[in-house]
């Protein structure tokens, strides 16, 4: 699983992240994850296919202190092995919004607090092809 990185590209209130790409034909799980470092993580949007006992599974959480909390698992699985996605994360001042490839949207709380990101990466079974950080065409929250 290859990590990708992509630093001091600043993600704040009403900024949307979109990624889109390509799963492997075999995958375990990708994830996508915003925040300050690698140990200080905001939003970790984690699509597991097969991982450990979690079968075709979102998982959302954050990092402190290079600690996982509490996730939240989401029904249902917009993804397929093989297959292009695209998911968008819109930045509000408390909360994420991750725009799913079915048209669903996941809610999650910002637990850790900040206005500003700056560190984005990516790893797993996926080729990441394109990201952008716009302002959001999506409704934010304040």
């Amino acid at each position: 699983m290859d990590l990708v990185e992509v630093k001091n590209l600043i993600v704040k209130p009403g900024m949307e992240l979109k990624v889109n790409g390509v799963f492997d034909a075999n995958p375990e799980r990708f994830s996508i994850n915003v925040g300050h470092s690698t140990q200080e993580v905001a939003v970790h949007v984690d699509v597991r296919f097969s991982y450990g006992n979690d079968k075709r599974l979102l998982v959302i959480n954050h990092k402190t202190d290079d600690k996982w909390q509490e996730e939240q698992r989401y029904p249902g699985f917009p993804f397929t092995e093989g297959q292009a996605f695209q998911v968008s994360i819109v930045f509000n001042f408390d909360t994420f919004d991750i725009y799913l490839p079915d048209g669903k949207v996941a809610h999650f709380p910002n637990r850790l607090g900040d206005q500003e990101y700056k560190y984005i990466f990516f790893v797993g079974d996926a080729t990441v092809k394109t990201i952008s950080v716009n302002v959001a065409d999506k409704p934010t929250k304040r």
